[in-house]
């Protein structure tokens, strides 16, 4: 899957993060270079990728209480 193929909700949302993180960088560092700007930005998309093509399960109930009659 490609960035482009992911929701336009999820596009937003990974822009969001890769700002957000920038500006922590910034801030922490004063500076980012181009080659760990681009590798929090891989690991950004990855991480939508995945989350939009895992296939969700659902659980079988073994991490609900259980309720006793």
């Amino acid at each position: 899957m490609k960035f482009e193929e992911l929701t336009l909700e999820s596009q937003q949302a990974a822009r969001e993060a890769l700002l957000n993180v920038i500006s922590i960088e910034m801030e922490s560092r004063g500076y980012i270079d181009n080659d760990r700007a681009k590798y929090i930005a891989r690991n950004i998309r990855d991480s939508f990728i995945a989350l939009e093509t895992e296939d969700p399960k659902r659980g079988n109930g073994d991490d609900e209480a259980e309720v006793e009659d």
